[in-house]
């Protein structure tokens, strides 16, 4: 009887350990996609731009300007983070490639940033500003039909509002 009396708070505890234990993480929805036509835009101009609907915000406008201040100040930071390796060359004709490159690039992809480096005595085209890996790699994927020595490589990038 003494045992029970003893394996019975043991197993208790030993439930609610493993309860606590659970590791199942829900990500919300909009962590995985993100809309790269909104980077570098205002909430406030676009909730005043009309889209059918109505909506109205009471809001003084020392708010308005506390977020454009933050913002201003926010985008002259430097943050770690990845891009898009897309073209690296050092022959004779590397500088004329990589301005084709560039600018296919910028035909083909509006929405994302190519940056042309040189780099004794590296030109380089790279694609894009990636908070996170995964984001970069699924650029990368996409490019890599075309652009067969495309890599993910870690860079600094500039900062981006959401």
């Amino acid at each position: 009887m003494k045992k029970i009396l003893y394996i019975l708070p043991l197993l208790l505890l030993v439930s609610l350990y493993a309860k606590g234990q659970d590791t199942l993480k829900v990500q919300p929805p909009f962590m995985d996609t993100m809309d790269s036509t909104l980077i570098n835009t205002s909430v406030f101009n676009l909730l005043s731009q009309s889209s059918g609907g109505n909506i109205t915000v009471n809001q003084t406008p020392e708010v308005k300007g506390a977020f454009e201040r933050y913002l201003a100040l926010q985008s002259a930071k430097k943050r770690n983070g990845y891009k898009v390796l897309v073209y690296s060359s050092n022959a004779q004709s590397a500088r004329r490639v990589s301005a084709s490159v560039e600018s296919s690039l910028k035909s083909a992809y509006p929405n994302l940033k190519v940056y042309r480096d040189y780099k004794a005595p590296y030109f380089m085209v790279h694609v894009g500003d990636f908070r996170n890996k995964s984001d970069a790699m699924k650029i990368c994927y996409e490019l890599s039909s075309e652009y067969k020595q495309a890599k993910v490589v870690k860079s600094v990038i500039g900062w981006y509002a959401f």
